[in-house]
C-alpha cells in the first residue's frame, strides 16, 4: 500500500513540476525534466515523509529548477488569467492520467486488438454500404443466407473483410500526415455504423420449413383475442376445417401473429421465401409432439329458407295429344 501512495506522490508531483515548466521550449525542457521521476523515486525511498514535506511545493521546486539552469523566468506569473489556471490544472489531470499504471496497461495491450477492429471495420463498412444502397430494405446484423440478397450481402462483408484486413497490416509502415487520415477514417465509420446499427431490426428467428429447410421469420403484427395470438384456425360454416387460408389486413398485407414457444414450420413458395399467413400454422412443442387444433364453438347459422320450386304442372286446359288411329 505504501509504494502505491509512493507512486501516486511521485506521479502528482512530477505533473505539478512539468506544468509549471510548460512555458519553456521543447528543448530546453526536455532537458530541465530528463529522469525527473526517477529522481522523485529515489528521494522518497530514501526516508519517510512526502515529496512537498521534503522538497517544498511543487512550484518552488519547478522554479528553483528554472533557477539552477539559468531557464528564462516565466514573463508575468501573476497576471495569469483564470482560463490560464484552467488549462495549467487540465495540462497536470491529463499528465497524471497518462502516467498513471492502468493507462499504460491499457495503452501496451490496445495494439493487441488490432486484428479485431480490422475484421469489424470491414463488417462495419459492408452494414454500412448496404443499407445506402437498399433504402427500404429490412437490414439484419446477419444477413439471411437463403435469400439472393443475403448472399450477396455475405460475399460483400467477405471482401470488405479482407480489404480490410490487408490496409491495417500495411498502416502501420504509414507516414504520420497519412495515419491522421486513417484514423480519422476510422472514427467516421463508427459514428455512421451507430446510426445504422439503431436503425436494423434485432437478430430475426429462424425455423424449419416443411422440406427441412431454414426460413427466416418476417417481422411479427400483433394480434390480439383474449390474449396474445399464436396461430389462427379457419372453419368452414358447416364446421370443417381449412387449410393454407392467407390472411391480410386492410392494407394488402400479410397478416402474421406472435411468436409462441412452440416451433413454428412455414411453406415455402416458388420464389423460395417462406409463406408465413398460411393458415393454420403448423407447429410443433419443445417436445416434438404437433400442436393440436383448440375446442371450438361454432355460431348457430340460421338455416336456409326453402326456394320456391320453379317447375310447373301441366295446364288443365291441354289436351293430350290423340293417339292416331290404325289405318286398315
Amino acid at each position: 500500500m505504501a509504494s502505491n501512495q509512493h507512486a501516486d506522490d511521485v506521479t502528482t508531483y512530477a505533473a505539478t513540476v512539468r506544468a509549471q515548466l510548460a512555458d519553456l521550449p521543447a528543448t530546453e525542457r526536455d532537458a530541465l525534466l530528463e529522469d525527473l521521476e526517477q529522481h522523485l523515486a529515489e528521494v522518497v525511498a530514501e526516508g519517510e515523509g512526502s515529496l512537498a514535506d521534503r522538497l517544498g511545493p511543487a512550484e518552488g521546486y519547478a522554479a528553483e529548477l528554472r533557477a539552477a539552469y539559468g531557464a528564462a523566468q516565466p514573463s508575468a506569473p501573476a497576471a495569469q488569467t483564470n482560463g490560464e489556471h484552467l488549462v495549467d490544472s487540465v495540462r497536470a489531470a491529463a499528465a497524471r492520467i497518462i502516467a498513471a499504471d492502468w493507462v499504460r496497461q491499457i495503452a501496451a495491450f490496445l495494439p493487441d486488438l488490432r486484428p479485431a477492429w480490422w475484421v469489424l471495420r470491414g463488417y462495419l463498412a459492408a452494414l454500412i454500404l448496404t443499407a445506402a444502397f437498399s433504402v427500404g430494405y429490412s437490414l439484419g446484423p446477419i444477413p439471411d443466407p437463403i435469400t439472393k440478397r443475403g448472399l450477396a450481402e455475405i460475399l460483400a462483408m467477405g471482401i470488405a473483410i479482407w480489404l480490410s484486413v490487408r490496409l491495417g497490416r500495411r498502416s502501420l509502415n504509414l507516414r504520420q500526415g497519412v495515419r491522421v487520415l486513417a484514423v480519422s477514417a476510422n472514427v467516421l465509420i463508427a459514428l455512421v455504423a451507430i446510426g445504422v446499427l439503431g436503425q436494423m431490426h434485432t437478430f430475426t428467428y429462424n425455423y424449419s420449413d416443411v422440406t427441412g429447410n431454414a426460413t427466416q421469420q418476417a417481422p411479427f403484427n400483433a394480434a390480439f383475442a383474449a390474449g396474445p395470438t399464436t396461430n389462427i384456425y379457419p372453419y368452414s360454416q358447416d364446421g370443417k376445417p381449412l387449410t393454407n387460408i392467407l390472411l391480410y389486413d386492410q392494407d394488402g398485407q400479410p397478416i402474421t401473429v406472435e411468436q409462441s414457444e412452440a416451433q413454428t414450420s412455414y411453406p415455402n413458395g416458388a420464389d423460395g421465401r417462406a409463406i408465413t399467413n398460411a393458415y393454420p400454422l403448423t407447429q410443433r412443442h419443445l417436445n416434438g409432439d404437433p400442436v393440436v387444433a383448440p375446442r371450438v364453438a361454432f355460431p348457430p347459422w340460421p338455416t336456409p329458407s326453402p326456394s320456391p320450386s320453379t317447375t310447373s304442372s301441366p295446364s288443365a286446359t291441354s289436351s293430350p295429344t290423340p293417339n292416331p288411329s290404325p289405318t286398315r
